[in-house]
């Protein structure tokens, strides 16, 4: 065999192996595609296509809402029961300033109702892992979102919605730490 005829056959097959290996990598990162339905209002559904992936899913943001991530433990994300598209309200656990802490307590605050989660979590290769995410992704209106944003600071806690609870709390619900001392201690 020529020394051309060598460089001939490893050219070829060079390129015959880098076309293979491009198909399967090519094949490998093609997702299914589901359709998922969403609801757009209380009358109307849409069929939106999603593909399927391992770990993290998104459902779409509505039009003029944003999407924002934030971040939870296993206790302030409710053990690993919020999916995508669930329903949540957020609490902050607000803490009194020092300069503050004789004339006041601390309170929790029911601080947005009726939050839709848009995705959980962090990308995971199998189940058990993708239960115990880190992050929950909420669809917040802009003013929402500063709120949620400024409150990020203080100790977030997430209450999962029943299906089709739409019920709202009046604004400002909140409770004082003092409230819940009241009949416990004596004065």
């Amino acid at each position: 065999m020529t020394t051309k005829k060598i460089w001939l056959f490893a050219m070829v097959f060079g390129i015959l192996a880098a076309g293979m290996m491009f198909a399967m990598i090519n094949e490998s990162q093609k997702q299914p595609v589901q359709q998922v339905t969403t609801k757009v209002s209380e009358d109307t559904e849409k069929e939106v296509e999603v593909e399927e992936e391992k770990g993290n899913e998104m459902i779409p943001v509505s039009k003029g809402n944003r999407a924002m991530t934030i971040a939870v433990t296993d206790v302030q994300g409710i053990a690993g029961f919020i999916k995508p598209a669930s329903n949540v309200d957020v609490v902050a656990n607000l803490t009194v300033p020092e300069d503050q802490k004789g004339e006041q307590h601390d309170a929790a605050t029911l601080l947005l109702q009726n939050v839709k989660v848009l995705a959980v979590g962090h990308a995971a290769d199998d189940e058990e892992t993708m239960k115990r995410y880190l992050m929950v992704t909420v669809e917040v209106t802009p003013k929402e979102g500063l709120t949620l944003s400024f409150a990020t600071k203080y100790n977030l806690h997430l209450l999962l919605r029943e299906d089709g609870d739409k019920e709202i709390e009046p604004d400002h619900t909140h409770v004082h730490e003092d409230d819940l001392h009241k009949g416990v201690f004596r004065k």
